[in-house]
């Protein structure tokens, strides 16, 4: 029986799969899930949803994983209060 999928070489994006240097740190390659708001990231009892849901895309394989709904310092809080990873603790 013939392989329907196409070689890496011929496929649309060849290089997608392929590993890349940041200079800082590698990907093991250029799949990217975009930051995805789940309605959890507010909730501190989801958490452990939250964290199922990141754990699922990682086992996929994807490169790297963009999370949405944490604000870097407290002028981004998307609600007061809300979810953010400025501290350690965090």
């Amino acid at each position: 029986m013939r392989n329907p999928y196409p070689p890496l070489a011929a496929a649309p994006y060849p290089h997608l799969l392929a590993p890349l240097d940041l200079g800082f740190t590698r990907l093991r390659n250029r799949v990217v899930m975009g930051s995805m708001h789940t309605g959890l990231e507010d909730r501190l009892w989801d958490f452990g949803k939250l964290a199922a849901y990141y754990r699922e895309r990682a086992r996929g394989g994807v490169g790297l994983i963009v999370t949405g709904g944490f604000a870097p310092c407290r002028e981004g809080w998307l609600l007061p209060f809300g979810s953010s990873l400025t501290s350690a603790l965090e």
